[in-house]
């Protein structure tokens, strides 16, 4: 009798819940929900994908907690789409209750850096790195929307601490017979950086000016920001060990902005006029301090980086007031 891999989804918002569903046509899934429990719990999610269609989706099971989701039968994967908040919370040890010697533990998550730690405190764990590009939202509780297709793209994460050769390649089977399109990389990291230069550039720009894509792509000042910080951005990767050509990065980026991505706001700026935490060290802190460390100075990135703590610091203190 064949065995059903086993997944635990942490963190099922919209991304999480898109995976999660193609998942189930071949595995047992888990979702740990927190603000949409009780709607998923009780009727499940409503999809509606023009990649994959309009259905509802009941997982096999959902908790509110990755404790409530532990029983006798280990997890084969943990699937965290939390947002990598890691001046916020330690993803390590959110899923620490359910990882056994045998679970893999995958992460869709943006940024720099997201991996390490995993790595630290789940060595012998093998470890799957994925960058996702991907248009879903959940404007309402339950309810997942989806734009255009989605690709997933998956590597060798170089700094991991135990082969994870067999389980990625297995996990990328799971992923294809629900009709998810894969791109297999030899670095993660290299996409994680590539993906770096627009996020942390256009975000930001976005973020505190208030102006979405094709407003910024107007605004003679706000691309002088933006290529200031991508700039400096492909010089921290090269200062890593990689080899972008700036001029030609640079360009492809602009360009794709204004082919694919207009009056667009990024996750950062939807974060912000939230009032939820905003992807600060994984999207500027972490390249900015790699850099630093090869000796680079990054001041448009540092300045950046500052005024975005900042951002999210007020966000906090409002939010704290909100509550007493």
């Amino acid at each position: 009798m064949s065995h059903t891999p086993r997944v635990l989804t942490v963190g099922t918002g919209a991304v999480g819940a898109i995976y999660t569903w193609r998942l189930s046509k071949s595995c047992n899934v888990t979702t740990v929900c927190r603000s949409n429990y009780d709607i998923v719990n009780e009727k499940g999610f409503e999809m509606d994908s023009a990649k994959f269609g309009v259905e509802n989706f009941k997982p096999n099971n959902v908790v509110r907690t990755v404790s409530e989701g532990v029983t006798s039968e280990p997890f084969d994967y943990i699937l965290v789409t939390l947002k990598a908040l890691p001046d916020v919370y330690d993803v390590a040890e959110i899923i620490a209750p359910a990882v056994t010697e045998n679970t893999t533990i995958v992460l869709i998550q943006n940024g720099l850096g997201v991996e390490e730690p995993i790595t630290n405190r789940f060595p012998n764990n093998p470890i799957v790195s994925i960058v996702a590009y991907i248009g879903t939202s959940q404007n309402d509780p339950g309810k997942i929307t989806m734009v255009g297709r989605e690709s997933l793209l998956i590597g060798k994460y170089l700094s991991a601490k135990t082969d994870s050769d067999k389980q990625r390649a297995a996990f990328i089977e799971l992923l294809k017979k629900g009709d998810v399109e894969v791109q297999v990389v030899e670095d993660v990291e290299c996409v994680r950086w590539q993906k770096l230069f627009w996020n942390a550039a256009f975000s930001p720009v976005c973020t505190l000016s208030g102006l979405n894509t094709t407003e910024v792509l107007a605004n003679e000042e706000a691309m002088k920001a933006v290529t200031s910080v991508m700039g400096e951005v492909i010089d921290a990767a090269n200062a890593c060990g990689y080899k972008f050509d700036r001029e030609e990065q640079m360009a492809n980026m602009i360009n794709r902005t204004k082919a694919t991505a207009t009056n667009y706001k990024p996750s950062m700026q939807l974060d912000k006029e939230r009032g939820s935490p905003m992807e600060v060290e994984v999207i500027l802190g972490t390249p900015l301090k790699r850099g630093q460390a090869k000796g680079l100075a990054l001041p448009h990135l540092e300045l950046t980086y500052a005024l975005c703590s900042a951002a999210n610091a007020s966000s906090a203190i409002r939010s704290k007031k909100a509550t007493l």
